[in-house]
């Protein structure tokens, strides 16, 4: 009923679209106007010149203000990447949508997308993002024809929230797309990841911004931006489109505390910009002070284009009169389940008004935004009528709790199905958790912790994970970092046990089954990795465990398998890498050394064009073929760049001294190995230099090393003393 009523209203306003935009409820409406979304993850709105901030330069985001409408108080309803943009393109907010955090979520079909209301009213949609936890494995993607996802991590181990790409190879896509549908009404949502963490822009912006790495990511942003609206002025779309420019939240920068976002809900974190760019640059230059959330963009768009809000939504066209009840100035929800679900600490929910934002918690808090607007003084003591009624409106609000991965009765289904029964968290039952805004030290020390990996100092961050969860034990994310700190250090045991106790925190996490399964691989237990991965497949995890189980097959040396679970890998994926690594493996496996070369050429290739960096173990696998077709110094170029870049790499350095035992240089191979162990000091580098003595025929010196192994290791003079036992070449 609704899309007819939305066909007949097109009909009815062609003409008067033709003459300058026809009124609807009091608003200009453009039918079938291209319609645009850039969201720019992570920007907090006063960190833009629009917004009143003078310490970076965004000539793109500038110019488009002076052709928008400028929303001086718009908030997001959660400061994560996931649920924000769940609830941006539902119009609902978290607690209906049913999206809580970036993992353990999908979104519900309950509730239709902006893009499968627009494709169903003739549209084409396409989207780009820039991020893993936007992947259409949370269902995210629902009504888009085309939906380009292809990010991957460089490395096992990534955190999830540093997997992205640059928003120029986005943006590029964009282009592609757009281009090719620019004669039809389309809908073209891009997602960049710049400015969100780690902050890393590059040039000029490293170099000019050298002091302010965020505000540099926020000028090579403000290029990505500037690049796309260029394009659409190219191709003559950009006056007769509707540009909505925004941010899905904020981040804390220290202040409150918090450096990054997700824990609190003051304003650094969930005041955003937003830009509306009308077609035919109505109202262009205004400014609109009332509250407004991102659930309003959903109602905005269909309203826009003549569609008519969707029943039962909560956001509000941003271009009427401003919801009300009562006369009461409309106050915009806010959450964060984040604090409960990964650090066993206290929820807290959030409503802000024109005037005042009440944060609900353990310990509640009010502030005056407009006097205050860095909420340092809190009010809420003197118990205020502002309190009382914001208090009291929150708290009547219907508020379900999701906990991740009971949001979809058929994972669960399948994943019962496996043998996998999640224990529910502690923090999922207990409503007595710690406040966060009293732990944000132990946040900061879990910063510092990650730091420390990160320099590749693993027992040390191993000795931090453990000394933090000592007196939080209910930390998911410390349990998960420690796994890795750990697996690093070669102590699998130990890093399955830390895996088990992050499994019990947050069951049915695809991304703790992954790394489990990852684990089993490497430790060759084959039917253990497989159990894990295709618990992660029925936790909505392809095409990550369709790339595990092909390497288990690989493993078992089943390459029509290997080839068929690659293949899966990549159905609606075809940007992605390690599908196309496997497949050469299973050339190279079947004597096709030129074929597999030739594929891992183009793997480099899709690399340099993505624009991702560097991927662990290609040169190392491309070193690996070049050796076996005699094409010697070529190999040991290609070693050596991948150590360059991955210097933990084990399995290169082994490969690097193996090669130079095989041209019978043991000098080299000697120390090729002292490197190994300088480079990793660990028992997983202890266990390889062994490995690869045992092989050159050495056993008296790769039981010195095993038993370094063993002994957890040890400094590396006494490693290199070891390794330095009798060569057999």
């Amino acid at each position: 009923m609704r899309r007819a009523k939305g066909k007949t209203a097109a009909i009815l306003l062609a003409l008067a679209l033709a003459l300058g935009g026809a009124s609807c409820r009091g608003r200009a409406t453009f039918p079938k106007a291209p319609v645009v979304v850039v969201s720019v993850d992570t920007l907090r709105a006063d960190h833009l010149p629009a917004y009143g901030y003078h310490d970076v330069a965004t000539p793109a985001i500038d110019a488009l203000r002076r052709d928008a409408i400028l929303f001086e108080n718009a908030y997001s309803h959660v400061p994560l990447t996931l649920p924000s943009h769940a609830t941006m393109l539902t119009g609902q907010l978290p607690p209906q949508a049913g999206v809580r955090d970036n993992t353990g979520y999908v979104l519900s079909a309950d509730h239709p997308t902006l893009a499968e209301v627009l494709g169903g009213s003739g549209y084409a949609c396409g989207a780009a993002v820039s991020a893993v936890v936007l992947a259409r494995t949370s269902r995210i993607d629902r009504g888009f024809e085309f939906y380009d996802d292809n990010v991957e991590a460089a490395a096992p181990g990534m955190p999830l929230g540093a997997i992205q790409r640059s928003g120029f190879e986005s943006e590029r896509i964009a282009e592609e797309w757009v281009g090719a549908h620019a004669d039809r009404p389309f809908f073209f949502f891009l997602h960049i990841y710049e400015p969100h963490t780690p902050y890393a822009p590059p040039e000029p912006f490293a170099t000019t911004y050298k002091d302010r790495p965020y505000d540099g990511e926020i000028a090579a942003a403000d290029a990505i931006v500037g690049k796309f609206l260029a394009f659409l002025k190219t191709k003559g779309l950009y006056d007769g489109a509707a540009v909505i420019l925004l941010s899905d939240h904020g981040e804390g920068l220290g202040d409150h505390g918090e450096q990054e976002h997700g824990l609190l809900l003051y304003r650094e974190t969930l005041h955003v910009p937003l830009l509306v760019k009308l077609p035919g640059r109505r109202r262009a230059g205004e400014s609109v002070a009332r509250p407004v959330g991102l659930v309003d963009v959903f109602p905005t768009v269909l309203d826009l284009v003549g569609l008519g809000a969707a029943p039962g939504i909560a956001g509000a066209p941003l271009l009427g009169p401003a919801p009300s009840a009562r006369g009461e100035a409309r106050a915009i929800y806010s959450e964060t389940l984040f604090p409960r679900y990964h650090f066993g600490w206290s929820d807290l929910a959030a409503l802000t008004n024109d005037r005042y934002s009440y944060i609900h918690g353990p310990r509640a808090e009010l502030f005056d935004i407009v006097a205050d607007p860095g909420e340092k003084r809190d009010l809420s003591p003197g118990l205020p009528p502002a309190f009382r009624s914001l208090r009291a409106a929150l708290l009547a609000m219907p508020r379900p709790r999701q906990a991740p991965g009971a949001s979809d009765p058929e994972q669960i289904r399948k994943l019962a199905s496996l043998g996998y029964i999640g224990q529910a968290s502690p923090s999922e039952t207990s409503e007595d958790l710690p406040d966060p805004r009293d732990h944000v030290a132990e946040l900061e020390q879990m910063r510092e912790a990650l730091a420390l990996y990160s320099q590749r100092r693993y027992a040390e961050a191993a000795a931090a994970f453990r000394a933090l969860l000592a007196k939080n034990p209910a930390m998911a994310d410390a349990w998960g970092s420690l796994a890795e700190a750990e697996h690093k250090l070669g102590r699998h045991e130990a890093s399955l046990a830390a895996l088990e106790r992050q499994d019990r925190l947050t069951p049915g996490s695809p991304h703790i089954l992954l790394s489990f399964a990852n684990q089993y691989l490497e430790l060759q237990d084959l039917d253990r990795a497989r159990l894990y991965a295709e618990r992660a497949l029925a936790a909505n995890a392809p095409p990550e465990a369709n790339e595990v189980l092909a390497r288990i097959a690989l493993a078992r040396r089943d390459w029509p398998e290997a080839e068929r679970q690659a293949n899966l890998a990549l159905q609606g994926h075809q940007g992605r890498k390690l599908p196309y690594v496997v497949l050469a493996q299973v050339r190279r496996a079947r004597g096709d050394l030129p074929g597999a070369l030739e594929m891992l050429d183009e793997v480099e290739a899709k690399l340099r064009r993505s624009g991702q960096g560097e991927m662990s173990n290609l040169h190392y696998f491309r070193a690996d073929i070049l050796a076996r077709m005699d094409r010697t110094a070529e190999a040991e170029a290609e070693f050596r760049k991948e150590l360059s870049i991955f210097p933990d790499n084990t399995a290169a350095w082994t490969g690097l001294a193996l090669l130079h035992a095989s041209l019978g240089q043991p000098e080299a191979t000697r120390r090729d190995l002292e490197d190994l162990l300088r480079a990793v000091p660990t028992p997983r580098g202890y266990a390889a230099a062994a490995e690869a003595l045992r092989i050159l025929g050495d056993v008296e010196g790769a039981r010195r090393l095993e038993e370094r192994a063993r002994a957890g290791g040890g400094s590396a003079g006494a490693g290199h003393r070891a390794a330095a036992g009798p060569q057999r070449g």
